[in-house]
């Protein structure tokens, strides 16, 4: 079976670490070793990881010099991994029991594949109701070769859930780690790119859930419109780049956009450096799911279930009737 390393970016989140590192530690294939990357926390997290580290010989904690940001965090913990695989847990996240052997066991039997990803969840704050959001790709643990993913990309848009991905480390330290001018999209650019150049495997089921907040890194990201801006130009930026040539096709086939609101394609219709990544069926995802953004805040929530089926069965329609149209 190959051995996993587990590496968990904090920062002043204390309360959490020890409910998430115990998630980590009492997995049915636990794993080889627990990275806790301090990034200069002011509460007692080193206090709480040196507790754990004391009856588990896996557990190790790397201080940051000073506060770098969750993705300097993340690639230093890269650095000092020694798994075949890394996944990077956020110390408020939650694990299930079976996250890792689930996910090794299929990586082991596609050795070729870059990542592996889950079906996500979500659970907003400490209330302790988890929000389950499958996927549907496949009915049983698989590898999605590089087409497969961009015929799903292109039928129905899915975004991998950072939260439950595995990479394979020599793949990623090839690629150079995340990318930190990327900030909240570094991971989803970061997978997107592996899954496109190795394959991606696949279980479909829940094995990890993400802690929604409105005061998160990304949630906070989302509000910063020049920044956002920047991040999505960065990105057409790097996919005209020489290291990105053999997936940048892939990306634009599938319309692939870390924020899908129609704000998007106002900024890309405005720079004639990255207007050319647009095509018709970005234009169209941009739109309908701008505009479902923009209803889900102002419409009831009895109803919002129904208005987003009838606005992304839409958008699949139109995919495929572009699809179709050649």
């Amino acid at each position: 079976m190959p051995t996993l390393s587990v590496v968990m970016p904090n920062y002043n989140h204390g309360h959490y670490l020890k409910t998430a590192l115990d998630a980590h530690l009492g997995q049915s294939e636990p794993p080889c070793e627990v990275i806790v990357v301090d990034d200069g926390s002011t509460d007692d997290s080193c206090a709480i990881v040196q507790d754990v580290a004391a009856g588990h010989a896996a557990v190790r904690l790397v201080r940051m010099a000073r506060n770098g940001g969750v993705n300097a965090a993340i690639n230093r913990g890269l650095r000092e991994a020694r798994g075949d695989f890394v996944c990077f847990s956020a110390a408020d996240d939650l694990v299930y029991r079976h996250f890792a052997s689930r996910s090794l066991a299929i990586l082991a039997e596609h050795p070729t594949a870059g990542v592996c990803f889950s079906d996500p969840a979500e659970m907003v704050g400490d209330g302790g109701v988890v929000q389950r959001l499958p996927l549907q790709l496949r009915d049983r643990p698989s590898l999605l070769l590089p087409a497969d993913l961009e015929r799903r990309l292109t039928h129905s848009w899915f975004s991998f859930p950072g939260h439950a991905v595995l990479y394979r480390r020599e793949a990623l330290l090839a690629l150079g780690g995340f990318d930190e001018g990327l900030r909240w999209y570094a991971d989803w650019f970061t997978t997107c790119v592996l899954a496109f150049r190795h394959g991606a495997c696949y279980v479909p089921e829940v094995l990890a859930v993400f802690r929604v907040s409105p005061g998160s890194y990304h949630a906070r990201g989302l509000r910063l419109t020049a920044v956002q801006r920047e991040l999505v130009f960065r990105i057409v930026d790097l996919l005209q780049s020489a290291e990105c040539r053999d997936v940048a096709p892939a990306f634009r086939r599938s319309a692939l956009m870390p924020e899908l609101r129609a704000r998007v394609l106002v900024w890309l219709l405005a720079s004639p450096r990255h207007r050319g990544y647009l095509t018709p069926r970005l234009a169209v995802r941009l739109l309908v799911r701008g505009l479902w953004w923009w209803l889900r805040s102002r419409v009831p929530g009895w109803v919002r279930p129904a208005a987003r089926r009838l606005a992304f069965g839409w958008s699949r329609l139109a995919s495929r009737g572009l699809r179709a149209g050649g």
